[in-house]
């Protein structure tokens, strides 16, 4: 017997792991950019991975932070808790 409001972890959305590919890719393209001909010397291509490592971290807790619920104290939009639903259809 399936619960039909039961989802599937696969199907879930993944905000974290989408914010964290795109940063990736932005990396990838700025520190691939010297091996395509942009003449950026050793010195400022590894400036700009420090800045960009640092930015990404940062990306990924400020964006994605405002896209999961937090487990310890669960809050909708509008700042009101979340609560388990205990109506009897969900039993």
């Amino acid at each position: 017997m399936t619960n039909a409001n039961h989802r599937d972890p696969a199907d879930q959305p993944r905000p974290l792991r989408i914010i964290a590919a795109g940063t990736s890719a932005v990396t990838l393209i700025l520190g691939g950019l010297p091996t395509v001909g942009v003449p950026l010397t050793p010195e400022v291509t590894g400036w700009l991975m420090g800045v960009i490592g640092a930015l990404s971290g940062l990306a990924v807790a400020l964006f994605g932070e405002r896209k999961v619920t937090p487990v310890a104290s669960p809050r909708d939009q509008d700042g009101h808790a979340l609560t388990p639903d205990t109506s009897e259809a969900t039993r």
